[in-house]
């Protein structure tokens, strides 16, 4: 069971990282996300769509409203840049609401590790204040970038489903006792 509201990532840090709310000024932001073919081909979005960038943001912005989860900023702690989005997110798979850590990078911070980090990091929190037993990322079967980042989190691959009309790859850790 998922304890409710999900509480704000907002102020969160790691060594590298700072968690923030995403507001609708960060679609600029966001756009080289959605202007990457290879960012967007595992989620239905059209690149280059303006959009799709803000229906993304916006997303976020009423997760946020409706239960306390949603995908943060992540912003580097020395110099503020934006790099990518991470959060705890309240799903509904096969019937059975789960919380996910949701991850994305913009390219240009591909392969440094950033995701790893910060998906470390909602993992710590979730599982220090009890919000779920386990925890998810869902993964398409193709995105091994993502799947790489769920193996560093602890995580295993449990099943594949069908979720929201893709084939999709849930990937989960269990909380310690």
């Amino acid at each position: 069971m998922v304890k409710l509201p999900i509480p704000s990532l907002e102020g969160i840090t790691t060594g590298r990282l700072r968690f923030r709310r995403i507001t609708p000024a960060d679609v600029d932001t966001w756009m080289p996300y959605i202007d990457s073919a290879e960012a967007v081909r595992f989620m239905g979005f059209t690149p280059g769509s303006r959009s799709d960038c803000e229906a993304m943001i916006q997303r976020s912005l009423d997760r946020y409203t409706q239960n306390g989860s949603g995908l943060n900023m992540l912003e580097r702690r020395d110099t503020g840049e934006p790099v990518g989005q991470c959060g705890l997110l309240v799903q509904e798979v096969e019937g059975v609401t789960e919380l996910e850590i949701g991850y994305h990078l913009l390219p240009a911070h591909w392969h440094q590790g950033y995701a790893t980090e910060a998906a470390q990091a909602c993992r710590d929190l979730a599982f220090r204040l009890e919000l779920a037993p386990s925890l998810i990322s869902l993964i398409d079967p193709g995105n091994t970038a993502s799947q790489r980042v769920a193996r560093r989190n602890g995580m295993v691959l449990e099943k594949h489903v069908r979720w929201r009309d893709m084939d999709i790859q849930v990937h989960r850790i269990h909380r310690p006792s």
